[in-house]
């Protein structure tokens, strides 16, 4: 009965595949939204044996909670050798974890995933102001990721200095609750600031990748480019307001930085 509700669930079908081999190498990235996931997802999926799969974690491809994580991750991993590839990866966001399925032993999850071979990528947002700045924008726009090819112009957005102020602090406390989660776990850190903003770094970025996962390295391309803008000005309808507000805090620097933002 238990293996029958399993394969009516479909989430765990692959499991039954015996003859569906496991991949050879498996790792997670763990992040959060707007940290350039989906750009260092595409990057690694242009190696010839890595298939870097999607948030299997959210609802709109897991169709709903997930009531046993580790059986359908193992379940996905099949998805490499679907795709001829040896290598599994998929990213998942800590929201995912704790808010959207609920887990109470999320971090059971992940050290057991370690102890299973799992290699762990971090990739994490350093300028938790313009971090939260992309949210906005993406929310109010709709407008989450541009191709090269896309002619989209994004526009501009009025900001709630308060309601910034209030996403920068949740950001500090999400990125403790992070550093603790992978605390006992082997993992490799990746910056959006300084491994993914940067298109001449992306090869540079790949190779830290393929070498932390023993692989070869490869010839890596994306054709996502940035949303917001260098200067936020030509983003923020109010700037001087939000300039104002931040100028004589700590978080000031992350308003100046002057940084190629957001893909």
């Amino acid at each position: 009965m238990f293996l029958q509700n399993l394969v009516k669930k479909n989430k765990y079908l692959n499991l039954l595949k015996y003859k569906i081999p496991f991949p050879d190498n498996k790792f997670v990235i763990y992040t959060r939204g707007r940290t350039g996931s989906t750009v260092l997802t595409d990057l690694l999926n242009c190696h010839p044996d890595i298939f870097c799969d999607i948030e299997i974690f959210n609802f709109l491809y897991s169709k709903g909670l997930v009531s046993f994580p580790e059986l359908y991750i193992k379940s996905c991993s099949k998805r490499a050798a679907f795709n001829k590839k040896p290598i599994y990866g998929f990213k998942v966001k800590i929201a995912q974890l704790r808010y959207e399925h609920k887990y109470s032993n999320y971090e059971k999850i992940l050290s057991d995933l370690n102890s299973d071979g799992w290699k762990f990528i971090y990739l994490k947002r350093e300028n938790f102001l313009r971090h939260k700045l992309s949210n906005i924008m993406s929310a109010q726009s709709q407008i989450f990721h541009i191709m090269n090819s896309d002619s989209i112009k994004t526009p501009k957005i009025r900001i709630d200095c308060n309601s910034l102020l209030e996403g920068i602090k949740f950001a500090e406390e999400v990125e403790k609750t992070e550093k603790e989660n992978l605390r006992n776990i082997p993992h490799l850190t990746l910056t959006y600031e300084s491994d993914i903003i940067d298109n001449s770094k992306h090869q540079e970025t790949a190779d830290k990748v393929f070498s932390y996962l023993n692989l070869k390295t490869s010839t890596v391309s994306t054709n996502y480019k940035r949303i917001i803008p260098d200067n936020l000005e030509d983003t923020i309808l109010n700037y001087d307001e939000v300039n104002n507000f931040f100028k004589d805090t700590e978080y000031s620097k992350y308003l100046n930085e002057y940084i190629n933002d957001s893909i």
